[in-house]
């Protein structure tokens, strides 16, 4: 294989590694928000563990089948991470693969605390204030992770920091959804009155970046790939 064919192979490569890390994102919105709007926070009645303990014993399935479509989740969030670096790495490879490692120590951290809603469960039918210092314990460790996530989104969004409107304000974002999170982390941490819940308004970076992983994201490669190809076509044809 000469130079040309492998440049441009390595310009799909990196525009398929942006649609992995598109659609994993988008499964991954579309089952959180099922596995934890619906079938997890949907049990849960503040204030009131026994009310909270008779919903999850009631919808036991739907509760089991909300953690673990968390427990996917955070799977997903491995294969993302590995995609994101496959998309940014031509920029900066060591800030590519930092980012990498502090999702795949979140996804960890996550994981563990998706095993106390799995306790939680257990606990329902026979101890409903443990039920509750479970489902509590979750949202705490979840929470304190998102420091971590946060951490991965602001080095995102320095690595999509170049040239076009979209890419810049899809990096801002970012860096504002990256706040969001890091701010509800600590308050969860340092706040007796628990999470700030910022994300909730800051999010929206997250969207965007999905829009542009799947639109935009490694079209730069595979078009620059392309040119490199032509023009040493034309340098050999010239020689020859």
């Amino acid at each position: 294989m000469n130079n040309s064919t492998t440049t441009v192979s390595q310009g799909w490569d990196q525009r398929s590694t942006a649609l992995t890390a598109g659609f994993g994102l988008l499964a991954m919105a579309i089952i959180a928000g099922w596995s934890y709007g619906v079938a997890i926070d949907g049990q849960i009645v503040d204030g009131d563990a026994e009310a909270t303990a008779t919903n999850i014993s009631s919808a036991a399935n739907m509760f089991r089948l909300g953690a673990t479509g968390l427990l996917i989740v955070a799977i997903l969030d491995v294969l993302v991470a590995w995609a994101l670096y496959g998309v940014f790495r031509s920029k900066h490879q060591g800030l590519a693969l930092l980012g990498a490692w502090c999702r795949l120590a979140y996804a960890a951290w996550f994981a563990m605390a998706i095993n106390d809603l799995f306790g939680a469960l257990r606990a329902a039918p026979v101890d409903p204030a443990q039920t509750m210092f479970l489902l509590e314990t979750f949202e705490e460790g979840w929470q304190a992770g998102l420091i971590l996530f946060g951490l991965h989104l602001a080095i995102t969004g320095w690595l999509l920091w170049r040239p076009g409107l979209f890419e810049r304000i899809t990096s801002v974002l970012l860096f504002i959804a990256a706040l969001g999170y890091a701010l509800d982390g600590f308050s969860m941490l340092l706040s007796p009155n628990g999470s700030w819940d910022i994300a909730v308004y800051t999010f929206i970076g997250e969207i965007v970046l999905i829009v542009w992983l799947l639109a935009k994201g490694g079209k730069e490669a595979v078009t620059s790939g392309s040119t490199q190809a032509v023009r040493s076509d034309a340098d050999s044809e010239g020689a020859s």
